[in-house]
């Protein structure tokens, strides 16, 4: 079997494991006392995106002593968790590359989803970090919350690069609705990062990253069945 075809199936196996996650990290308790911040109603997006204290009430406090405890959870998996979705990504464009010699723009692709891996970890510390001084009663730091919406960021960043090198790719290859999906997850990121991290788009955002990552397998399997339009290796 040719090694292509080796990474198309790792690719899906990557979905199929991304599509488990959701499932092992459980449904969130009630939040505390507090609120999310405005627009938010899933706890880890508003943690992520929290960008003072006052937006981290909501798991401060005993009140918040079972949806901290569920965080912890989720990052416990959560460790893992990016090695199925960035690495399902990193597995179609190591296939791409392979399959299409002269196609620089998937290795590109490849390196960023890499990339992405490393920087979901980094963001997982700070949490991790912030969660354990909110579980023993401090106040989260200035530094800390500094550090995580510049590791939130890149790791959101990256993703919407791999997105829209998807969408590229898939357009160069004659695959035009396969590109849909990568360019609304592109645009959707940089809207919320435009919107500040809007509560409300940001969970848009979140709920248009699933089609395109639904469309990593269905490009794979389309691929694997020979249905790819051939492209000519010097158009990137």
């Amino acid at each position: 079997m040719r090694i292509s075809n080796l990474a198309f199936i790792a690719a899906i196996a990557g979905a199929i494991a991304t599509l488990v996650f959701p499932i092992l990290f459980g449904a969130p308790p009630e939040p505390g006392a507090a609120p999310m911040a405005d627009g938010f109603v899933t706890p880890i997006l508003a943690l992520e995106f929290a960008r003072s204290a006052d937006e981290l009430a909501f798991v401060q406090g005993e009140g918040a002593a079972a949806l901290r405890a569920f965080l912890v959870h989720t990052q416990s998996l959560d460790r893992f968790f990016p090695l199925a979705y960035a690495g399902m990504a990193a597995m179609f464009f190591l296939a791409l590359g392979l399959r299409r010699p002269g196609r620089w723009l998937a290795w590109v692709a490849l390196a960023v989803a890499l990339v992405a891996i490393g920087a979901d970890w980094a963001e997982n510390r700070v949490i991790g970090r912030l969660l354990a001084e909110l579980s023993a009663g401090d106040e989260p730091r200035a530094r800390l919350l500094a550090a995580l919406h510049g590791h939130t960021w890149i790791k959101w960043g990256l993703i919407g690069l791999y997105a829209a090198l998807f969408s590229v790719l898939m357009w160069q290859d004659k695959r035009r609705l396969l590109a849909i999906p990568g360019a609304v997850a592109a645009l959707a990121i940089a809207v919320t990062w435009i919107s500040g991290s809007n509560g409300q788009v940001a969970e848009i955002m979140a709920a248009l990253l699933i089609p395109f990552m639904l469309t990593f397998p269905l490009a794979a399997l389309m691929y694997l069945r020979g249905k790819s339009a051939p492209s000519k290796p010097s158009a990137g």
